[in-house]
């Protein structure tokens, strides 16, 4: 019985062992993983701003909030429609001036078409026309010039019916 008990033993140690032999030698055979993970940040201005039931929504920047309003939302195609901003100083509070441009796309084209955005009294900036000639996915940008550095801008998607 104690044989029998000491080949079991003797089996299990030299498979143990094959065991560790091949372990290194995979070890050895297998490509270096880097050490070392680069994060990539995603651009600002590929993330879309989420608008809420009203239409409105908020991009918030270092020292500025952009507050955005789509009227009518969910927009309708055909239909005239108007988009307006305003870019508000986070630390007084106080309307901040800007120059905007809006830029409209169907959401799988290269290029759309510009349309002007003008200030009233307010500080405001809105342009109207009819942005959505069809129904279906559509693209906004809105490029904000604050003068001093390149224009920041804002992405909207909406989805005219």
């Amino acid at each position: 019985m104690a044989r029998i008990a000491l080949k079991w033993i003797v089996v299990a140690l030299v498979a143990a062992s094959l065991l560790l032999v091949a372990a290194i030698a995979l070890a050895r055979l297998r490509p270096a993983l880097p050490t070392t993970i680069t994060l990539t940040q995603v651009p600002v201005d590929n993330i879309a701003v989420p608008l809420d039931a009203a239409g409105a929504g908020m991009q918030v920047l270092e020292d500025v909030s952009l507050s955005l309003k789509l009227a009518p939302y969910p927009p309708r195609a055909g239909v005239e429609s108007s988009l307006t901003i305003v870019a508000i100083d986070r630390a007084t509070q106080a309307i901040r001036p800007i120059t905007p441009t809006l830029e409209v796309a169907a959401l799988d084209a290269v290029s759309g078409e510009s349309f002007e955005m003008q200030a009233d009294v307010s500080g405001a900036h809105s342009a109207t026309d009819q942005f959505f000639p069809a129904a279906g996915e559509w693209r906004m940008r809105v490029l904000v010039d604050f003068g001093a550095a390149e224009p920041h801008s804002v992405l909207i998607l909406a989805n005219a019916r």
